[in-house]
């Protein structure tokens, strides 16, 4: 995907609570606008036969990305699109404002990808008018329509949007027509438990290669890719994807997900491929076990672990850091032996779990090791004063990661 990397910087101002401060100071109350009733998908065509691989693309473009819609389902998923082996499918969402080719149409079409097709209405397969990306229920109709249209051994889901971290109700699958709703881990988790699982989930999005996110996914699929950081413009290269199914359709589901990290390098400035299988599952009891250890060695160790803090990468959001690096960077300032030695565990346990790990070669991200990890500086960052709803008490309650391992009573002890 083509995008702009850094667009999702400006701003985590969320506009439309700032308009509704403004009309309270003002005395003006408006009423609430009807909600206009959501296009029905309809029902399922006699699915064709089962095929090796069904590749679905969840294209949000409602949004200031909009102008990449076109050119990536053209360039990229209709580049070879779909044969005897596999299929190519995605539902994309454009919005006014940004982009006016190919009728400029608006709404919501969904495309069965075949070699030269072109992006416009009527090469679409089904229009649904106007959804709310940001809303599960479209992504359950989508997974649904498309296993059940398009059915296959093995199904791989990429969400092609901005992105950023795990942080609820602001920018990872943002819909601007339908009031900025995006599309929250757990509502992605909410309908993944509905439709069932994939082989590999890929994201095309910014910051999404963390434990966290792989957390909540692991129920549901068996390998993830993603950017630690930004994908910027190129991101996920589904046409280098799509000819390597095809030259080998049986690819197993780790293969691929190995496949897209390789072939997303592009202009990103790190990828990764990450096993969700028993590797992950140990990497989930390391980082429990080093979480109760550092808790643990916080009277004695707090200013070890700020110093650790500072020396471990970072992203875009200060607050993500490498999870390897940071387990790396606590041993080398502590000289508790079992601290130490769940630092080395959870290292171990990284590069079991995390397969394929690129970075673009700059000193910058020497240290990117493919997995990232939510570790605020301090309170001040657990909620910081402009989110809404509260990200601290949405992560206890929501993230699986909270649930799995003891991460989170570490940063609530470290963050006092």
């Amino acid at each position: 995907m083509r995008r702009n990397g850094l667009s999702h910087r400006i701003t985590r101002t969320r506009i439309p609570l700032f308009i509704a401060a403004a009309a309270l100071v003002l005395g003006v109350v408006a009423a609430p606008a009807a909600a206009a009733p959501k296009p029905k998908p309809p029902a399922p065509a006699a699915p064709t036969a089962a095929k090796a691989w069904t590749v679905m693309v969840y294209i949000d473009g409602d949004n200031n990305l909009e102008e990449y819609v076109v050119k990536d389902i053209e360039t990229e998923l209709a580049a070879l699109g779909s044969n005897a082996d596999v299929n190519v499918v995605c539902i994309a969402d454009r919005g006014p404002g940004y982009d006016k080719s190919r009728g400029d149409w608006q709404g919501t079409l969904l495309y069965y990808c075949t070699p030269g097709m072109l992006a416009d209405v009527s090469s679409a397969v089904a229009d649904w008018g106007e959804r709310d990306m940001g809303d599960p229920q479209t992504l359950k109709d989508f997974v649904t329509w498309a296993k059940a249209n398009y059915p296959a051994s093995h199904y791989l889901l990429a969400f092609w949007d901005h992105g950023y971290c795990w942080y609820p109700a602001y920018y990872t699958i943002r819909d601007e027509t339908s009031a900025g709703d995006s599309l929250d881990d757990d509502e992605q988790v909410a309908a993944m438990q509905v439709v069932g699982g994939v082989d590999v989930v890929a994201w095309d999005a910014c910051q999404r290669q963390m434990i966290e996110v792989a957390a909540d996914w692991k129920p549901f699929a068996l390998a993830m890719a993603g950017s630690e950081d930004y994908t910027n413009w190129k991101g996920i290269q589904y046409d280098k994807v799509i000819a390597d199914l095809r030259a080998t359709p049986g690819m197993s589901a780790q293969a691929v997900s190995d496949d897209i990290a390789r072939t997303a390098l592009g202009d990103s400035v790190t990828f990764s491929s990450v096993a969700l299988d028993a590797r992950f599952t140990s990497l989930l009891g390391a980082v429990d076990q080093w979480a109760i250890a550092l808790k643990n060695g916080l009277p004695a160790y707090r200013s070890a672990y700020q110093s650790a803090w500072r020396n471990t990468l970072g992203f875009t959001d200060a607050q993500e850091k490498d999870l390897y690096d940071a387990a790396y960077q606590i041993k080398a300032k502590v000289a508790d032996a079992t601290i130490k030695a769940r630092c080395d565990a959870v290292m171990s346990a990284c590069l079991g779990a995390i397969t394929y790990n690129w970075t673009n070669g700059s000193r910058t991200y020497r240290n990117a090791h493919g997995l990232a990890i939510w570790w605020p500086k301090s309170a001040q960052y657990l909620n910081p004063s402009w989110t809404v709803p509260d990200d601290w008490a949405y992560y206890r309650a929501k993230e699986a990661l909270a649930a799995l391992t003891s991460w989170d009573e570490f940063l609530a002890a470290y963050c006092q």
